[in-house]
């Protein structure tokens, strides 16, 4: 799986966004090949809930959808194929959080950003995060109960009558600045995996153009100071 270089810098932190292009078959088997290029990798069953794990070493965190470690040159890894994939930075801790609608609405940004806070005393300000290629709200249609889970100002009109577009991006960035991240901090490749579904594995669009599914992998890890 090849990965693209972040488009901004996360202070303290390397991190990369997968794509499609040089996957193999299994997410394993990609977690193997990067393993060997870049080192040890701790990634997540991913449930769609909001479980945070501490990651003390290499290997496959059951049942999370959160991961941090202070651990250097430990590589955090989270799957995504449309669903929001979250990296974050500080001084003393990274972490990779999966963020779908689900988790969304279980808040897990904000509780991830309140177990870094707690864990390593530190400062909002301190902290900085980076939204990685997900689909947007122009490809992302949901019920219009939907509006039961979030705020209005996350939806335009959809075309077809009880259905709306939700802005998952921005209901991630509005989590993290409701926990006192600067914006400043906040950062958005603004990839759309569904737009752009030659490049980036999409439930949505395999589904829709039958195009193969898999998951790519996002990665962030601590520099060793």
């Amino acid at each position: 799986m090849q990965t693209i270089k972040a488009n901004t810098p996360l202070p303290h932190a390397d991190h990369a966004f997968g794509t499609r292009m040089g996957a193999f078959g299994s997410i394993e088997e990609n977690i193997r090949q990067l393993t060997e290029r870049l080192g040890p990798i701790a990634h997540m069953r991913q449930v769609h809930g909001d479980k945070i794990s501490y990651a003390s070493g290499p290997g496959v965190y059951e049942e999370t959808d959160a991961i941090f470690t202070d651990r250097p040159e430990l590589w955090l890894g989270v799957t995504t194929a449309d669903c929001v994939p979250i990296l974050i930075s500080s001084p003393e801790a990274v972490a990779a959080v999966h963020a779908g609608w689900r988790g969304l609405q279980k808040e897990l940004i904000r509780k991830t950003i309140q177990t870094l806070t707690d864990e390593f005393e530190l400062e909002p300000a301190q902290i900085f995060m980076h939204i990685g290629p997900c689909i947007r709200q122009m490809n992302y249609e949901v019920e219009a109960t939907f509006t039961e889970y979030f705020d209005g100002r996350f939806f335009i009109p959809s075309k077809r009558p009880g259905h709306l577009m939700l802005d998952l991006a921005a209901v991630a960035r509005e989590q993290a600045r409701d926990e006192g991240i600067p914006t400043d901090n906040i950062h958005d490749t603004g990839l759309n995996t569904y737009a752009e579904h030659t490049r980036f594995f999409s439930y949505r669009a395999s589904k829709e153009f039958g195009d193969p599914h898999n998951v790519q992998l996002n990665l962030v890890c601590r520099k060793r100071r």
